[in-house]
This record gives structure tokens, sequence and C-alpha cells, in this order.
């Protein structure tokens, strides 16, 4: 299938994991409804961290499994309704003593819970210490074959890392996933606006970014095509916002421009 719709659920998080579930099932059967094939939530969506109680005791607190409770119905939800699913959620991480990690979740339209993306790049920034709350992820998303594109994954502070997104392409990415708890401050918003769009031109492949809404986040999601073009983007507040996914319009877009062809990587040898 050429166009697949992608729904962005920007919704907002309490502070009680089975909330956040039962609004994000009523969300995948209402995208499912109108024709969603993937539906993405923002990230660390299962349970509401705020500024007041952004602590790695109370975090650990709320945290599960990825066989808890949480993971578990949004797997039934996309097996009843067919669709995949993307989420963030707060995972307990049984290899440390006093943390969590902050993991996305990629379920398929059977159900199975195919990937679990630890984010690797902490949010030590703009007043946040993410590093006191999370354990660190060790390894970047290997992009992932899907019915409709291969699949690139990364999460909110990670978009200021271009290289992750390059690497990613580098082993074929048609469309970015990008679940985010994207918090407000001065400039915060021109920057998402403007580093999405960035992700979306330099690596001429769709963005599909997710954020959180209320609380301390600031919304408006964005969907932007391979040309940085805006197909959909979310208001302040709780929305779901639809989007189609087109391979011939990607397809077309690489032809025009394609400077993904014209990188001369032996004049930047890789350093660590």
């Amino acid at each position: 299938m050429a166009t697949t719709m992608i729904a962005l659920a920007q919704l907002q998080s309490a502070a009680d994991p089975a909330q956040n579930l039962a609004k994000a099932l009523a969300t995948i059967h209402q995208a499912a409804r109108r024709g969603a094939r993937l539906v993405v939530f923002p990230e660390i969506f299962m349970a509401l961290l705020a500024k007041e109680n952004f602590t790695a005791d109370y975090a650990r607190s709320v945290s599960q499994r990825v066989d808890g409770a949480y993971v578990s119905g949004l797997q039934e939800a996309a097996k009843q309704a067919g669709v995949w699913v993307v989420s963030g959620m707060l995972e307990t991480a049984e290899q440390t003593v006093d943390k969590t990690y902050n993991t996305t979740v990629l379920i398929d339209d059977q159900g199975t819970l195919l990937r679990c993306y630890r984010k690797t790049h902490l949010y030590d920034a703009f007043g946040f210490q993410e590093s006191e709350v999370f354990a660190r992820g060790e390894q970047l998303f290997t992009p992932l074959e899907t019915p409709f594109g291969r699949m690139g994954l990364f999460v909110c502070y990670e978009l200021r890392f271009p290289e992750i997104a390059r690497y990613q392409m580098e082993q074929g990415v048609d469309f970015f996933v990008m679940p985010s708890a994207w918090v407000v401050g001065a400039l915060k918003e021109s920057h998402w606006h403007h580093l999405v769009t960035a992700r979306a031109i330099e690596n001429t492949a769709y963005m599909f970014a997710c954020d959180q809404a209320g609380n301390a986040y600031v919304g408006r999601s964005l969907m932007v095509d391979p040309s940085g073009i805006v197909l959909g983007e979310g208001t302040e507040g709780e929305c779901v916002i639809y989007g189609e996914l087109d391979l011939q319009r990607l397809a077309a877009v690489r032809q025009t421009l394609p400077a993904l062809t014209h990188r001369r990587p032996e004049l930047f040898p890789r350093q660590h």
C-alpha cells in the first residue's frame, strides 16, 4: 500500500497509569475507525512526571515492566483494532536499584511487542536532570520494516542530535516516529518546529512527532513530509492529528533531491 494514515495522539498524561491506559485504548479504537494503521502516543505517556515529582523514587514507584498492565493493555487493543501502536512508558529497570528506563514500545497489529527502545540521550538541560531519574539506554533504535515503510525512531531530546537520525538513515528509513514530552520554555516552541522540519528535510524522510499536551508540555505535534511541508499540526491542547504517509511522494522527493546519494562518507571518518 503506497499511502498509509498515521495518527498522532497528542494527549495529556495523568499520574495514574490506569487512567492513561483507558484513554489510550479509547484513542486506538477511535483512530482505527478513522482508518489509521499506526497510532503514536507521547513520550512517557504511561504516567505523568511533573516537575514537583520528577524524582527517581517517584518514577520507580509508578513504573512497570514491559509485560505489565500498561503494555499488555496496548497489545490487546492493537490486536483488536488491527493497528500498530507506539507509546512511551516508564520501565522498571531491574538491573538498577534506584532508576527506571524512559522506554518506547512498538507493537504490531497482531498485538506483538516488537521493540522496546530505551532513550539513550537524557535531557539534562533547561533546568531538568533526566539522568538523575532515568537509566540511559545503550543502543540506538535499529530501523524496522513495517507494511507501510521502513521506520526509524528516536525520542524527544534526541531530536537535537542529528547524527541519531542520520545513523538510522544510513540503514534505510522512509519515516521517523518521535514520541516526545517537550517542555515549554523560552524559544522551545521555535526549536521544536525548526528541528522537526530540519530532520525531515535533511533526510528526505517523513517525520511524525507526537508531543504531550497540557501540564508543562508544548503540544504542537507535527507531521512533516520529506520536502519539509507540514501535513498536520496540533494545538496546545489534547487532539488527535491524522495524516498520510505516501511512499510515492517519498520516492518523487528523493528523485528530485537525491542528496542522500551524494554523500561522501569517506570524508567523514567515524570518531568515537
